[in-house]
């Protein structure tokens, strides 16, 4: 009897300092001034989404009521929505080394060994991949990426 009563308050305690996170998790963009959509608790704006036909049509929306910078909530997961090409500049450009990694899906995060792909690198492994595969995307070499494909399709 003493053991059930103790495993049910631990986990009712589970479920409240669970819960307290995610409701804090929902001030973060109040707390820093940002604007955003309301969310939905638990789904954040997936549910907002999802019946969406056009999701950049929504992002252009609300861009256009909340302004160039706001935040959305992926689930439980703050994200900012940036449309501002002078901010974005800045933190891509000028302050890279700052800005390089990013938030990935579970299914990207997969590593196996010392074996990861492109869209999963992250930090050190993530530049250089990107020092070594960057002078291949290089405008001139598109071109002539662009040209063999265009032969390819004539002949084809």
């Amino acid at each position: 009897m003493i053991i059930t009563i103790s495993l049910l308050t631990c986990i009712f305690c589970l479920i409240i300092t669970y819960l307290w996170n995610v409701g804090n998790s929902y001030d973060y963009f109040q707390r820093q001034g940002i604007p955003g959509p309301p969310y939905r608790f638990f789904f954040g704006h997936y549910k907002d989404l999802w019946p969406v036909k056009s999701i950049s049509r929504q992002f252009q929306e609300w861009t256009r009521q909340y302004g160039s910078i706001y935040g959305l909530f992926a689930g439980t997961t703050p994200m900012y929505v940036v449309s501002d090409v002078d901010f974005l500049q800045e933190v891509y450009i000028k302050q890279f080394s700052s800005f390089h990694s990013r938030h990935l899906p579970i299914i990207l995060q997969l590593q196996t060994g010392n074996k990861v792909h492109l869209f999963g690198a992250t930090g050190l492994r993530w530049r250089r991949q990107r020092y070594v595969i960057n002078p291949t995307f290089s405008c001139g070499k598109l071109k002539l990426m662009m040209l063999s494909l265009i032969m390819l399709h004539i002949l084809a």
